[in-house]
């Protein structure tokens, strides 16, 4: 299910230019891969399979800086956004594409939100349905007024293809 949060304190952390596309000068993004933690709350958003979105009431720490993503229920991952001149970008479109999921047939999601102002901002997904386990790459793309203000990948992957992090949060038995 996708998550957002619209104001956040800042979280740094080294970019991923190989996976992430953004303007520097505009724009410090981050990807990472967090455990799921409660949401404070959801929107309507009626371009994603699940109807809305979920919020946060804080922000998330990411606790591997990694756009490698096991499948496994309960784990969330995303980027993080923080707009250098201050900016509020209001009216950015959220689009999310993945491999098709097997109930839905769904290959990308989209929804409405704002990056920027004077902290930082969240995209997630989290894993919490089988339907959504599916391997592969999976895109984050924000854009406003049909300019792309960042675009990032991830790589889902099987829970035995990064134990460490499937186990961590009780994907995978401990051995």
């Amino acid at each position: 299910m996708l998550r957002s949060v619209l104001a956040l304190l800042l979280v740094s952390g080294p970019a991923l230019a190989e996976t992430a596309q953004y303007d520097p000068d505009r724009f410090e993004v981050t990807q990472g891969v967090f455990c799921e933690v409660p949401s404070s709350g959801r929107i309507e958003a009626p371009g994603t399979v699940a109807g809305h979105i979920e919020l946060f009431a804080e922000s998330p720490e990411f606790e591997w800086l990694t756009n490698v993503v096991p499948a496994v229920n309960g784990l969330s991952f995303g980027v993080k956004t923080e707009a250098l001149d201050g900016m509020v970008y209001d009216g950015v479109v959220l689009t999310l594409t993945h491999p098709q999921f097997a109930e839905s047939g769904a290959t990308a999601q989209s929804y409405v939100t704002m990056l920027g102002g004077a902290s930082s901002s969240i995209n997630a997904y989290t894993f919490d349905t089988k339907e959504e386990l599916a391997t592969g790459t999976w895109s984050f793309t924000a854009t406003r007024n049909g300019d792309i203000l960042y675009s990032a990948l991830f790589e889902v992957v099987p829970p035995e293809a990064a134990p460490e992090i499937a186990s961590a949060c009780g994907g995978l038995p401990i051995s």
